[in-house]
Formats: C-alpha cells, sequence, structure tokens
C-alpha cells in the first residue's frame, strides 16, 4: 500500500475520533457526511431529491436538470376530486386523527385549486383542530399517492357551515315578491 494513501486513512480515522469532540471543526469530506447533514439541517425540504453536483467539472448537471424537468412535469398534473377523497380517506383509516377537547376531527370532502404547487382545499369539522402534524402527514400521504416527488405540496382546512338553513333564509326574504 503506498505511504501516502496509508498516511491520509490514518489522518481521517483520526479526524472521525475527534470530529465527537466539540473543539473539532465540522469538516465534511464524504458525500455521504454531506447528505446526513443536508438531512439533519433542512429537514423541512426532505420531499426534495438530493443531487449533487459541480459547475467546475460539470459532474451531475445532466441528473440536475433531469430532476428539473422530472419535477416541472409533475406539476402539471390535476389529481380528479374522486380519486382525492378516496385518497383522503385511505389516508384517514391508516392513521386516525388525534381528537381534541372531546371533538373529533372529519373530513368531508378534499378538492384541488392549485397545479404548482399542488393546493388541496379540505373541508373539514372544525378547521381548529387540524393540527400541523397531521397536515405534514397527509400531505406525505398525498405527494406519495400521486407522485408529487420533489414538489412541495399545501393542505388548506376550511371548517364546512354547520347548516345551510341560515343562507336560504337569507336568499328568501331578498328575493322580490312577484303579483
Amino acid at each position: 500500500m503506498n505511504d501516502a494513501i496509508r498516511k491520509a486513512r490514518v489522518e481521517e480515522i483520526e479526524r472521525r475520533r475527534t470530529k465527537e469532540s466539540r473543539h473539532a471543526p465540522n469538516v465534511m469530506t464524504t458525500l455521504s457526511e454531506f447528505g446526513e447533514w443536508v438531512q439533519e439541517h433542512l429537514f423541512f425540504l426532505d420531499y426534495a431529491p438530493v443531487i449533487f453536483t459541480s459547475a467546475k467539472s460539470g459532474f451531475h448537471l445532466d441528473r440536475l436538470l433531469e430532476a428539473v424537468r422530472y419535477v416541472a412535469a409533475q406539476l402539471q398534473q390535476k389529481v380528479p376530486t374522486a380519486i382525492l377523497n378516496r385518497t383522503l380517506q385511505d389516508a384517514v383509516e391508516r392513521r386516525q386523527p388525534v381528537s381534541a377537547r372531546g371533538h373529533r376531527l372529519k373530513f368531508f370532502y378534499a378538492t384541488q385549486v392549485k397545479q404548482a404547487p399542488p393546493t388541496f382545499l379540505l373541508f373539514v369539522s372544525r378547521d381548529e383542530l387540524f393540527s400541523d402534524q397531521y397536515k405534514k402527514y397527509l400531505a406525505d400521504q398525498m405527494r406519495r399517492a400521486f407522485g408529487y416527488e420533489g414538489c412541495p405540496s399545501s393542505l388548506a382546512a376550511k371548517a364546512r357551515p354547520k347548516t345551510i338553513e341560515a343562507v336560504r333564509k337569507f336568499k328568501r326574504r331578498n328575493k322580490p315578491v312577484s303579483n
């Protein structure tokens, strides 16, 4: 084995040992270490693909452009309401929302209101019961079901009115009476 390689290996082993100490600088030497750093610090972008590139050498620029085209193509799809509601129902059956104050969050139906980024409007019993954790869970389920890999998605909850009686009464009062 070459002495330079052996020396580099010994230095790397020593660096990794001292890395655990608080005084050592956080130097990343491998792509896997940088990948771990990305997952740890950019956790809010867990849906986005991570592609290592080099502008200097052109390393993996073709993969980057391929990923951009792939994500752009996904943003063009429109999900039919019936399929969206079936997917929502399956996701809710797999993991029920947590009930709060004796009330349970009920989902009535959902619809896609925007394509880029995919935005879904969910009609629920009480929008204040729709927690951020459950919103993230449902967004992940929608992303998996419809192939929105690499795309941010947005869920908005809207409380359904309790009754429609008040709306009907208002419309009857304002109609002109014909003789």
